[in-house]
């Protein structure tokens, strides 16, 4: 049966709603365990007359959520791109690399019919870059430094389409709130381990003979909130990454009809498979699943990308490709012939 690219489009788009669903369920899940837990293993120090721990849990983790995704809105993908060291792009650059790297967006934008985004440039040697934004208005796209010295224009022009890609497919809005649910299980750990910290210097409650009272409520709760950080921080990475992995032959389809040319990001493809340095820029580990490239996962089940060599043999075969897609591609591909001959 052959790839419907369309409906696989609807479908990556129609599944927001679940995954909101899903997240949802496991926080409120999660802090359900959370306060059984500490009752059951706090004795009699912790006993109030409503569930403190577990409200904490998703007051915190919910909280950290909406406030990241409020960022995300109000300020575009510029707040994505900035908080992970991205630099913007001047339109009056006289920089050979950063002037032709602007002709390139605008190019892809008039192609991919959406408007001019903002671009950015992460200080990082890693071949990568990424789109992020609520909304197409508010997009920004950011390319590495490595990107820029190691790949050639029609490489560059490839992976800037592949980002162009994403917003045409409306992968960013649920990207971001992958990202945002990511970073509010993190903070859940975080202070986890900074209770386990105050706790260290602080004693249990003792009763009357000066023996210890059900333990260090604080300490037991910090130990807890790290295990259930970990657990939702565990699941709410396999969910990114299960969500991004359609999604990137989605985009990749969609550079090779930006660009009329799949040689362009599969050499792209090619060069990142031969660079000595893997893996994302160290920070943002939360939007790795934005990045064009993120193939240093321990194992498949963390990946948030297919593999390289499956994406490149896709862009190739023209797999992804809807057949009005690719029927204009030779069209294309017979006037530059006839016009060279």
């Amino acid at each position: 049966m052959a790839f419907n690219f369309w409906e696989a489009q609807r479908k990556a788009r129609g599944r927001t709603k679940l995954y909101a669903a899903l997240f949802l369920l496991m926080t409120v899940g999660t802090a359900l365990g959370v306060e059984w837990a500490m009752r059951t293993y706090a004795g009699d120090s912790y006993d109030p007359p409503l569930p403190f721990l577990g409200i904490a849990f998703v007051v915190v983790t919910l909280g950290t959520t909406l406030f990241n995704y409020s960022m995300y809105g109000q300020y575009g993908g510029s707040y994505v791109a900035e908080s992970v060291g991205g630099r913007l792009v001047s339109p009056a650059t006289t920089d050979f690399k950063e002037r032709q790297l602007l002709n390139i967006v605008e190019e892809m934008s008039i192609a991919a019919g959406v408007p001019m985004p903002k671009v950015y440039i992460l200080p990082v040697n890693q071949i990568n870059a990424f789109a992020a934004g609520l909304k197409k208005e508010q997009a920004a796209i950011a390319i590495t430094q490595g990107s820029l010295q190691t790949l050639s224009r029609e490489e560059v022009q490839g992976v800037i389409a592949h980002e162009f890609g994403h917003i045409y497919n409306g992968d960013m809005r649920i990207s971001l709130q992958l990202a945002a649910m990511v970073m509010g299980f993190f903070i859940v750990l975080y202070l986890g381990m900074r209770l386990l910290q105050i706790a260290s210097f602080t004693r249990g409650e003792r009763d009357g003979n000066g023996d210890r009272k059900g333990g260090n409520p604080l300490a037991i709760a910090g130990l807890i909130l790290i295990i259930a950080g970990i657990l939702t921080w565990f699941l709410g990475s396999l969910l990114k990454c299960a969500v991004s992995r359609q999604r990137e032959y989605l985009a990749d389809a969609c550079s090779v009809q930006f660009t009329r040319n799949p040689t362009g990001i599969a050499n792209a493809l090619k060069k990142i498979g031969q660079q000595t340095e893997t893996g994302i820029p160290s920070d943002g580990m939360a939007f790795s699943h934005l990045y064009f490239d993120d193939h240093g996962g321990l194992s498949s089940l963390f990946a948030t990308h297919p593999p390289l060599w499956k994406r490149i043999a896709a862009i190739e075969g023209l797999t992804y490709l809807p057949p009005e897609w690719k029927e204009q591609l030779f069209q294309d591909k017979d006037k530059d012939t006839k016009s060279t001959s």
